[in-house]
């Protein structure tokens, strides 16, 4: 089988090009991840959500560094924190 997406890539919803990941944590579970992304092209930043995919890399954690970093940082810990929340606060299913 050919992974058609060996490196967690969105597209950019500004200017539709398709972008590597900068960085991504586990949001938790350890079959998910939270990736945070910037258009090379328009600096838009935004974040992902993935299912782990056995043996495809996965992306370094966030690094500190200059502001963009730091913001795209912010926004990939939060996201993996809302993500928990919504599974904390899902119904569960009777056992």
């Amino acid at each position: 089988m050919t992974d058609h997406n060996p490196l967690y890539a969105d597209s950019c919803d500004n200017c539709v090009r398709a972008t590597a990941p900068e960085s991504a944590i586990p949001d938790g579970t350890g079959t998910s991840l939270v990736a945070g992304y910037r258009c090379p092209h328009c600096h838009a930043t935004w974040t992902c959500s993935w299912t782990v995919v056995p043996g495809r890399p996965i992306p370094p954690p966030p690094r500190d560094g200059s502001f963009i970093e730091r913001h795209l940082s912010g926004q990939v810990h939060e996201q993996a924190a809302i993500n928990r929340a919504h599974r904390h606060l899902a119904p569960k299913e009777p056992t």
